[in-house]
């Protein structure tokens, strides 16, 4: 009877509250993608609720999403984030910064009246910066997805910052998520982690008293993928697509730009290299308005059509945390891919089989050049980088996983 039951589990519809810092949508951020696919894959199967702020009139404009979905939305006012309360948080909260500015009466206020009108089976907690909106839900069975180990990512942009004030100041932070990460997991039912190398981190830091899973970024594989045709034009052009204004992307690009382009233009002066994603800063535009070869978009519809077209997608990451759906969506693409190891961390790669990896500019210019010349190298580690994404990084088996989570804490409350 007890397969049965599992079974029958398996089939039981619930009522969740998911709770988010930000409307998903429009799905231009990585974390934005991951919250808009998991909401999607559970939302076939249960009944959702989404609580999430609002941060301008837009959003109401893309509920309209969600209710295509059968996904109930509350938007609730952002906390107004000046200038003054920003410094006095930084310089006078044991929270840190990322956390305290989604600190709001009104959404817990939200929240309460909801728990009170519904009876939902679990709460889903999407990042870090909203675990405290956990003690509105005493007694119910809780999970916090985080996106990455938000200390480790504090810990390496400072690793990189040149400025010694800025350094000092990730370093502070650092120490106020550190405490603030490993004591908020605690009130949790489960954690769920995007790659086994933050689960580890996360078991250390809360000492195993709380069950972490690994669920993994994931890709649309319908969506992402090679018209099979090769384009007409495709040039000798290397793509890098993420939001500009996520400072490992920055970092990433400059270095690029700095370190490894001119090695490449060295034995290939025709190379362009496009830079696909909002908010590029005004380094990286300075950076494009002095070479033409450099091409700055912006914010585009489809970053397909440039993923496409390159020949190369480059990954030059230096500031690792998380798993990059930039590199799924590629594979997925079947293109070849040269990344950093840190980079890559998290996906379940085989060097030399469905990615190149290089660390030093000089190594990743050459990892470049080599796949620039060769034709058959490309399509091979493209080949083998689409069946890894089908097999593992599909959207639909990773909402199975989440589905399997949901189910291990709502019968672990009812035992």
């Amino acid at each position: 009877s007890g397969s049965i039951n599992k079974f029958m589990n398996l089939l039981r519809k619930m009522r969740i509250l998911f709770i988010a810092p930000r409307l998903p949508l429009p799905a231009d951020t990585g974390g934005k993608i991951r919250t808009f696919n998991l909401l999607k894959q559970i939302s076939r199967d249960h009944t959702v609720d989404l609580a999430t702020f609002s941060f301008d009139g837009e959003d109401a404009w893309h509920v309209q999403g969600f209710r295509e979905l059968g996904i109930a939305v509350t938007l609730v006012p952002a906390p107004k984030d000046d200038t003054l309360r920003k410094v006095i948080t930084v310089l006078l909260s044991a929270l840190p910064y990322s956390v305290s500015k989604y600190h709001s009466k009104k959404m817990e206020k939200a929240l309460v009246a909801l728990k009170a009108v519904k009876n939902y089976d679990a709460v889903h907690v999407d990042h870090i910066h909203m675990a405290h909106y956990q003690n509105c839900f005493q007694g119910l069975p809780c999970l916090i997805d985080e996106h990455n180990v938000e200390y480790k990512i504090l810990e390496r942009c400072g690793n990189v910052e040149n400025s010694a004030w800025k350094r000092q100041l990730y370093s502070q932070q650092a120490g106020k998520m550190k405490q603030f990460e490993s004591r908020a997991i605690l009130h949790y039912s489960a954690c769920t982690a995007v790659s086994q190398n933050d689960v580890d981190i996360l078991k250390n830091l809360t000492g195993g008293n709380v069950p972490i899973h690994v669920l993994p970024n994931g890709v649309d594989t319908e969506f992402f993928t090679s018209p099979g045709s090769r384009p007409q034009q495709e040039e000798d052009a290397l793509v890098f697509t993420g939001s500009m204004d996520w400072l490992p992307n920055d970092d990433a690009v400059v270095f690029f730009c700095q370190e490894v382009l001119p090695l490449i233009w060295e034995q290939n002066a025709n190379v362009k290299f496009y830079i696909v994603g909002k908010s590029p800063s005004a380094a990286v535009k300075k950076m494009a308005q002095k070479d033409p070869r450099i091409v700055v978009t912006g914010r585009v519809d489809d970053v397909r059509t440039y993923i496409q077209q390159a020949k190369v997608f480059v990954v030059p990451i230096r500031i690792g945390g998380g798993t990059r759906l930039k590199i799924l969506e590629a594979m997925s693409m079947q293109k070849a891919v040269v990344s950093t190891t840190v980079g890559a961390e998290g996906i379940a790669h085989t060097k030399d089989v469905n990615i190149v990896l290089g660390d030093t500019p000089r190594a990743f210019a050459q990892q470049v050049l080599v796949l620039l010349k060769n034709q058959q190298k490309r399509e091979v580690l493209g080949t083998a980088a689409r069946k890894l994404a089908l097999e593992k990084y599909d959207w639909r088996i990773i909402g199975k996983k989440l589905n399997q989570v949901y189910e291990d804490i709502t019968n672990a409350r009812q035992q």
